[in-house]
């Protein structure tokens, strides 16, 4: 029959129940050898340490907080964006003409008037990102 190995929780909690008693005893005996030498504050690890993060903790808000200075102060708030910019292409094919119209947003009444040649042939364009005709303005319908 296998035998059941402890797991390591419980490992861990019976290793913290047998060194919970002795902390109070040890952090006064501590304490009495600091009180007659007070160089060995420094020289024990947990307080150095302690004061390192410390002084860190202190030395990150006062970069942080000259760093807002240098910056300008950031817009909390204000107006949310009411209207978008639809590029529009003429499908036209002797005007061609690319242009921009600001309108609600979720703005599908296409097509629309073009300024070059004046007729309701303008619809919402897309830019191309691969293929041959990569870069160019191509109409969405």
């Amino acid at each position: 029959m296998p035998v059941d190995k402890e797991s390591r929780i419980a490992l861990w909690i019976g290793a913290l129940r047998e060194w919970a008693p002795t902390v109070r005893p040890r952090l006064a005996e501590w304490w009495e050898i600091v009180r007659e030498n007070p160089v060995l504050i420094w020289q024990t690890p947990a307080v150095r340490y302690s004061v390192y993060g410390v002084g860190l903790i202190v030395v990150l808000l006062v970069l942080q907080w000259s760093a807002s200075l240098l910056l300008p102060p950031q817009m909390v708030g204000g107006e949310p964006a009411r209207t978008a910019q639809f590029h529009v292409l003429c499908s036209n094919p002797a005007c061609g003409h690319h242009f921009v119209i600001e309108r609600k947003f979720k703005f599908k009444d296409f097509p629309v008037r073009c300024p070059k040649c004046g007729k309701e042939t303008g619809y919402h364009a897309v830019r191309v990102n691969s293929g041959p005709d990569r870069g160019k303005w191509i109409i969405q319908r």
